[in-house]
């Protein structure tokens, strides 16, 4: 449950640095191009996913350590956005492996 609360902040964080007048469009990805044509429906969507994921973890952990994880679980998933994105380093691909390998973490440990 905390995997998929951290990827919908993840997810959300992407879209919010997508939509933001300081991203510059140099992806051919059409998904980029759809977030990036309409920001005011997708930062509603970031909302929404960030406002599940929190729920998520609060409700898993309680009060304050779930806020405490929701604070941790941005900064961590905004560094990696701030500091891949430029690069081009997330994927679909690499993103799906990386939640799959953690799922299956939380799942069987």
């Amino acid at each position: 449950m905390i995997s998929t609360a951290c990827l919908m902040l993840l997810l959300a964080f992407e879209i919010l640095y997508l939509t933001s007048k300081q991203y510059k469009q140099a992806s051919s990805l059409v998904f980029v191009k759809t977030i990036v044509a309409k920001p005011r429906q997708f930062r509603l969507a970031a909302a929404i996913l960030f406002s599940i994921g929190s729920a998520l973890i609060i409700s898993g952990m309680g009060w304050v350590s779930g806020s405490v994880a929701v604070v941790v679980a941005v900064m961590a998933t905004g560094s990696l956005v701030v500091v891949l994105q430029p690069f081009r380093y997330i994927g679909v691909i690499g993103l799906s492996a990386l939640y799959a390998a953690v799922l299956l973490l939380e799942i069987f440990i």
